[in-house]
C-alpha cells in the first residue's frame, strides 16, 4: 500500500487560489470537497491563510474572493484555537498575527474585516486574555470594526454561534471582564449621542451592540456569584439622558435594549429605574399611533414585560406605569382584525395579532406561576436532582430570588380584575365574524386568532383561587346576550334579525364559551363554577329560540356558538351527573339541517354532533332514556344508504351519534345490544361484505374509504359498556362482537390498506384499543390480533394501540400480574415480528418511532421516589428486561439506526426507550446491567454521530433527550461511562477539540447547579459539532 502523502503548506498554497476561482466558477462538487478539507488542516491551514494575507487588500476580483475565504477560514480556525496552537508563546504569535491583519484590512472589505475581527475576537476567548478595552483604545481602527470587536464576546458567549468554553475558569474569565468592562463599553456606545440630530444608523449600530452587552452581562452573572448585580444598571442609569436621545432617534433598536432590562430580575429596582423612562420615549414616539395599532417592533417587549415586571407592577411591587402597558397590548389586539398598519408602514397578519394575544397569556401565566411558587415553598419536590444540587445557601437564595404571589394578594387585586375585563372587552370587539360570512378567508382569520384567545383564557381562569370572585366576568358575556335577545323578542316578533345583532351574540356566546371552557378546565373539582355556569345557561336558555329569527346564514352561525356552548357546559366534570344536561332539548328541536343553510350544514353538523355526545354523557347515571336513543339512531342511521359513497364528515359525526347513544342507553345493555343486533348489525354486515367484494376489484374510493366497516366498529364500540370498565364474562355485548370479529380480523390482517387515511387499520384498532379498556374480558383476544396485525401489516396504528393499552389497562378489575404477561407477549410478538425485517424498518421513521414509543412505555419505570406508577403496577418492566436477546436486539438496531435518522420524533423515542433502560429507579436484573454495559460504547458512538450528523438536536426538546440519557448513563454506570465515551467518539467524524469538549463537559457536570444550564453548555457542544459538518465557503 502506498503511503499518504501530506500535502505542505507551499504546496497548500499553490492550489489554494485556483481552487477558490474553480469553486466560485461552478465547480462546487470537488473544489468545495478540497476546500472543506483544507479548513480542517488546522496550523498549516492557519499559516497558509495568514501569509496569503499579508500582502494586504486587493482589487482583483479573484484575489477579493481568495482574501475572503482565507479570512472565513480564520475565523473558522479560531474556533478551536488552542487546539490548533498549544503552547502560550505560539497562541501569543497567532493572536498578535491576527491583530496585524485586522489593521491592514479594517478599511477594506467589510465580509474579511468581520471574518478577522471574529477570529481575534475567539483567539482571545479561549486564551483568557479578552478585554473590551482592547477595542475601546484600538483607535486604529476605524469605528465600526470597534463596533465589531465589542459585539462579537456577548455573541460569542450566549448567542446561537456561541464558543463551548467548557473549562470553567475560561467562563468565569470572560463574564468577569465582561462586568467589569460594562461601564466603559456603555460610555462609549452613547456619550457622543448628544442631541436628535445624530445620525440614524449610528444611533441604531449603538443600541443594538449595547442590548447585546446588557444580555452577555445578565447572563455572565450566573458565572459570577457575589457580585453586585445592579452595578451595570447604576453605570446605564448615569447615561439616562443620552439613551433616551437614541431611543427618539431609533426606538425600535431602544425596544431591544428595554427588552433585556426588562428581563433583569436579579437587579428589579434598578431595572426599573432605567426601564420606565425609556418605556416613556417609547410610548410617547408612539403616540400619533396608539389609538390605531400598536407598532410591531413593541410587541416582543411588551411579551417580555409581561414575563416579570409588568406583572409586578401591577400589584404594586414595582414603580412602572402598567396601566400604559396595558393600553399599548390592549390596542394590540387590534392586529386581529387589521391588516395593514398605515401608521408604521407595516404589514400586519395573523401571526401578529396571535402575537398581540399572546402577550396576555404570557402575562396571566406569570402570576400563575408566582401563585404556584409561593404554594410549593419549601417542598421537597421543587428541589433540583442531586446531580444538580447545589449548596444550601444557593438553593435559598434561588428560591427567594423567585416571585411568590399569595393567594390573598392575587384575589383582592382589584387591577387584575380590570385588566381582565378589558382585555374581554377587546376580544369582543376584534373578534366578531365578518358581516359578509360568505368571505371565507375573513372568517377564517377570525377562528385562527379565536383560537389563539381561548389559549391565552386558560392561565387568566387559573387565576381565579376563588372563582366566586371572578364569576362576574364570566356571566358578563351572556347577560349581554340576555338583553339583546330580550330586545330581539320585543321589538322584531318575527320579522329578520338584524345583521349587527346577529353578529353580537354571536361573539358574546363565543365569548362565554370561550370564558367557561377555561373556567371548568382550571377548576375541574369546584361545584361553584359548574353550578353558577349551568344556572346561567339555564336561565337563557329560554330565550334562545330568538336566534331563530337570523337569517340561515347568521342563525346557522348562532346555533353552531350554542352548540359550543353546550359542549363546554356539559364537559364539566364536576357538574353531577344526577344535575342532567344543558340545552339538549333546545339542540334535538335545532339540528343544522333545520337551520335551513345548506352552504354551512357539513361543517356544523360536526358540531352538533359533538355537543349532544357530551350532553348525553352528563344524563344521571342509572337511568336509561329510550326515547332519545331512538332520536340519536335515526341521526345515525335514518339517511344512512350502504349503496351511496360516504364522505369523512359523515363518518365522523355518525361515530359522535353511535357515542352519545351508547351514554343514552348504557343502562340497559340488553335492550341497546338486543335492538342494535336485530336491526342494524344484520345490514351492516352486508354492506361490510359488499364493500370487501368490491375492494377486491377496485381499490379507488370516491368518498370516505371503507365506510361500511368503520360504521360497523363504531357500532360495535357503542355497546360496549358504560361507566367502570366491565370484567363481566356475559356482558350482552359480547356475542355480538364475536360474531363480527373476522371483519376485524380481515381489515387488520386481509384487506387492502388505502394508503392515505390508513384504513380499514385505524378504525379496527380504535374499536379494538375500546373493546380491551371497557370490557377487559376481551383483552387476550385484542392483544393477539394487535401483535399478529403488526407482522403482516404498515404496524404504526397497531403499535400506538398496544401503547395505549399498556398505558390505561385498568388494574382491577384486570389482574396486573395476568394483564402484564398478557402484555409482555404480545410487546415482544410484535418487537421480534419488526426487528426480523429491521431494513424496512429503518427506512419507515413513522413505524420506527412507533415500536420505541411502545418499547419505551413498556419498560417505564416509576417516578423517582415513587411505586406503582408504572404499567401494570410495575409488574411489565421486569418481565421485558427478562428478555435479554430482545433487548439487545433493540439496542444493535438503535445503535445502527440513529446517526442517519433523519426523523426528529424517532429519534426522541429511540433515545427515550434506551434512558428508561439505563434507570436507576428500580433493580434490574444481573443480567439487564451486563448486557448494557457491554452496549454502552456502541451506544455512545451512535448517539454522538447523530448529535454531529442531524440539524434537530439543536432543538432543545431533542437536545434534552440526548442530555438526559449522557446524564443517566453516568450516573447509573460511573465506571464504565467514561471509557466508552471515549470508545465510541473514536468513529465520530469531529474534530480531536470537539470530541474533548464533551468528554470535559460530561466530568464537569458536577460544577452545574441547575441542569439547564448543563443543557445550553451541551447545546453550544452539539453546535460546534454541526458546524465542522456544514463548513459553508465564502
Amino acid at each position: 500500500m502506498c503511503p499518504v502523502v501530506v500535502p505542505s503548506a507551499s504546496d497548500l498554497a499553490k492550489d489554494l487560489r485556483q481552487r477558490i476561482t474553480m469553486f466560485h466558477a461552478g465547480d462546487e462538487l470537488y473544489s468545495g470537497a478540497w476546500l472543506a478539507d483544507f479548513q480542517r488542516r488546522g496550523a498549516v491551514a492557519w499559516q497558509v491563510c495568514t501569509t496569503a494575507l499579508q500582502v494586504g487588500p486587493s482589487k482583483t476580483c479573484d484575489e477579493e474572493l481568495a482574501q475572503a475565504f482565507c479570512a472565513q477560514t480564520l475565523a473558522r480556525l479560531a474556533r478551536a484555537f488552542t487546539s490548533c496552537f498549544q503552547e502560550p508563546a505560539v497562541q501569543k504569535s497567532a493572536r498578535d498575527n491576527l491583530e496585524a491583519l485586522l489593521v491592514v484590512f479594517a478599511a477594506g472589505k467589510a465580509l474579511v474585516w468581520k471574518q478577522l475581527s471574529l477570529a481575534l475576537a475567539c483567539a482571545e476567548l479561549w486564551r483568557g486574555t479578552w478585554v473590551a478595552a482592547a477595542a475601546l483604545n484600538a483607535h486604529n481602527l476605524p469605528a465600526l470594526v470597534r463596533m465589531e470587536l465589542l459585539a462579537l464576546p456577548s455573541e460569542l458567549l450566549f448567542d446561537d454561534r456561541a464558543l463551548p468554553l467548557t473549562n470553567r475558569q475560561l467562563r468565569e474569565s470572560a463574564g468577569a471582564s465582561l462586568f467589569r468592562s460594562s461601564s466603559t463599553v456603555f460610555m462609549f456606545l452613547l456619550s457622543d449621542i448628544a442631541d436628535d440630530s445624530t445620525p440614524e444608523e449610528d444611533c441604531q449600530k449603538a443600541l443594538r451592540v449595547l442590548a447585546s452587552w446588557l444580555r452577555a452581562v445578565r447572563k455572565s452573572l450566573l458565572w459570577l456569584p457575589g457580585v453586585d448585580a445592579a452595578a451595570p444598571l447604576w453605570h446605564l442609569a448615569a447615561l439616562g439622558q443620552h439613551l433616551l436621545t437614541a431611543a427618539r432617534v431609533a426606538p425600535a433598536e431602544a425596544a431591544e435594549v428595554a427588552q433585556q432590562l426588562a428581563k433583569w430580575k436579579s437587579a428589579p429596582q434598578e431595572a426599573t429605574t432605567v426601564l420606565k423612562p425609556l418605556l416613556g420615549s417609547l410610548f410617547l414616539h408612539d403616540a400619533a399611533g396608539a389609538a390605531d395599532l400598536t407598532p410591531l417592533w413593541l410587541l416582543p417587549l411588551l411579551n417580555d414585560l409581561a414575563e416579570d415586571f409588568w406583572p409586578k407592577a401591577a400589584l404594586g411591587e414595582l414603580d412602572l406605569d402598567w396601566e400604559a402597558i396595558a393600553r399599548h397590548a390592549i390596542v394590540g389586539l387590534g392586529r386581529v382584525t387589521t391588516h395593514v398598519d398605515s401608521a408604521h408602514g407595516e404589514q400586519a397578519n395573523l401571526e401578529d395579532a396571535e402575537c398581540a394575544i399572546s402577550i396576555w397569556q404570557t402575562f396571566a401565566e406569570t402570576l400563575q406561576s408566582a401563585a404556584q411558587a409561593a404554594e410549593s415553598f419549601c417542598s421537597s419536590s421543587s428541589e433540583p436532582k442531586p446531580l444538580f444540587s447545589p449548596p444550601r445557601e444557593k438553593r435559598t437564595r434561588r428560591t427567594h430570588d423567585r416571585w411568590l404571589l399569595s393567594a390573598a394578594k392575587l384575589a383582592e387585586s382589584q387591577p387584575l380584575q380590570l385588566i381582565f375585563q378589558l382585555v374581554l372587552d377587546k376580544l369582543s370587539e376584534h373578534l366578531r365574524l365578518p358581516a359578509f360570512l360568505e368571505d371565507e378567508d375573513a372568517v377564517a382569520i377570525i377562528q385562527g386568532a379565536r383560537a389563539a384567545a381561548e389559549s391565552a383564557l386558560l392561565p387568566w381562569a387559573r387565576l381565579a383561587g376563588n372563582p366566586q370572585a371572578w364569576g362576574e366576568q364570566l356571566l358578563l358575556p351572556l347577560r349581554r346576550v340576555e338583553a339583546i335577545l330580550a330586545d330581539v323578542s320585543s321589538s322584531e316578533s318575527e320579522e329578520i334579525m338584524a345583521e349587527e345583532r346577529a353578529s353580537e351574540i354571536e361573539v358574546m356566546l363565543w365569548l362565554f364559551s370561550a370564558v367557561c371552557s377555561s373556567m371548568l378546565e382550571a377548576h375541574p373539582s369546584s361545584s361553584d363554577v359548574a353550578a353558577t355556569t349551568k344556572l346561567a345557561v339555564q336561565s337563557l336558555e329560554p330565550k334562545l329560540a330568538g336566534l331563530d329569527h337570523a337569517c340561515p346564514l347568521w342563525r346557522t352561525s348562532l346555533w353552531t356558538s350554542v352548540y359550543s356552548m353546550a359542549t363546554a357546559v356539559n364537559s364539566c366534570s364536576a357538574m353531577p351527573c344526577s344535575s342532567g344536561p344543558v340545552l339538549l332539548e333546545w339542540m334535538l328541536q335545532r339540528s343544522p339541517s333545520e337551520a335551513r343553510s345548506l352552504e354551512t350544514q357539513e361543517v356544523t353538523e360536526l358540531l352538533y354532533a359533538r355537543a349532544l355526545e357530551a350532553a348525553c354523557k352528563r344524563l344521571p347515571s342509572g337511568t336509561s332514556h329510550p326515547a332519545l336513543g331512538e332520536r340519536l339512531f335515526m341521526l345515525a342511521f335514518g339517511d344512512w344508504d350502504p349503496s351511496n359513497q360516504q364522505d369523512e364528515r359523515r363518518v365522523e359525526v355518525q361515530a359522535l351519534y353511535l357515542s352519545a347513544l351508547r351514554f343514552a342507553m348504557g343502562e340497559q345493555p340488553d335492550a341497546l345490544c338486543s335492538f342494535m343486533a336485530n336491526t342494524v348489525m344484520p345490514k351492516l354486515c352486508r354492506a361490510a361484505d359488499d364493500e370487501a367484494a368490491r375492494s377486491l376489484s377496485s381499490c379507488c374510493w370516491d368518498g370516505a374509504p371503507w365506510p361500511a366497516h368503520r360504521v360497523l366498529f363504531e357500532t360495535l364500540a357503542s355497546l360496549l359498556p358504560v361507566g367502570r370498565p366491565s370484567a363481566d364474562i356475559e356482558h350482552p355485548s359480547l356475542p355480538i362482537w364475536r360474531q363480527a370479529w373476522k371483519y376485524l380480523q380481515a381489515a387488520l390482517l386481509d384487506y387492502p390498506v388505502e394508503a392515505a387515511s390508513n384504513q380499514p387499520v385505524n378504525a379496527a384498532t380504535k374499536a379494538l384499543r375500546r373493546a380491551a379498556l371497557r370490557c377487559p374480558v376481551m383483552l387476550p383476544e385484542v392483544l393477539r390480533l394487535l401483535a399478529s396485525s403488526v407482522a403482516k401489516r404498515d404496524p404504526e396504528a397497531q403499535l400506538n394501540v398496544l401503547r395505549e393499552i399498556i398505558s390505561d389497562v385498568p388494574c382491577p378489575p384486570v389482574d396486573r400480574s395476568k394483564a402484564a404477561e398478557l402484555l409482555d407477549a404480545a410487546v415482544a410478538s410484535a418487537a421480534e415480528a419488526l426487528l426480523d425485517r429491521a431494513q424496512d424498518l429503518v427506512e419507515s421513521p413513522d413505524d420506527l418511532a412507533a415500536m420505541f414509543a411502545l418499547l419505551a412505555e413498556a419498560v417505564r419505570p416509576s417516578a423517582s421516589g415513587t411505586s406503582g406508577g408504572g404499567p401494570c403496577k410495575d409488574q411489565l418492566r421486569p418481565l421485558v428486561l427478562m428478555r435479554p436477546d430482545l433487548v439487545c436486539r433493540c439496542l444493535n438496531l438503535i445503535s445502527r439506526a440513529l446517526p442517519e435518522c433523519c426523523s426528529k420524533t424517532c429519534a426522541e423515542q429511540m433515545i427515550r426507550f434506551v434512558t428508561r433502560l439505563i434507570s436507576t429507579e428500580e433493580a434490574s436484573p444481573e443480567s439487564h446491567t451486563w448486557l448494557l454495559s457491554s452496549t454502552l460504547a456502541p451506544m455512545c458512538s451512535s448517539l454522538c454521530s447523530a448529535l454531529a450528523a442531524q440539524d434537530f438536536w439543536t432543538v432543545p426538546e431533542s437536545l434534552a433527550e440526548a442530555g438526559e440519557l449522557l446524564l443517566t448513563a453516568s450516573e447509573a454506570m460511573p465506571e464504565e461511562f467514561h471509557s466508552a465515551l471515549a470508545t465510541g467518539l473514536v468513529l465520530v467524524g469531529v474534530s480531536e477539540h470537539s470530541k474533548a469538549l464533551l468528554q470535559q463537559h460530561m466530568l464537569s457536570r458536577g460544577e452545574w447547579s441547575q441542569k439547564g444550564h448543563w443543557l445550553e453548555q451541551l447545546h453550544q457542544i452539539v453546535v460546534e459539532w454541526q458546524s465542522e459538518r456544514h463548513l459553508n465557503i465564502l
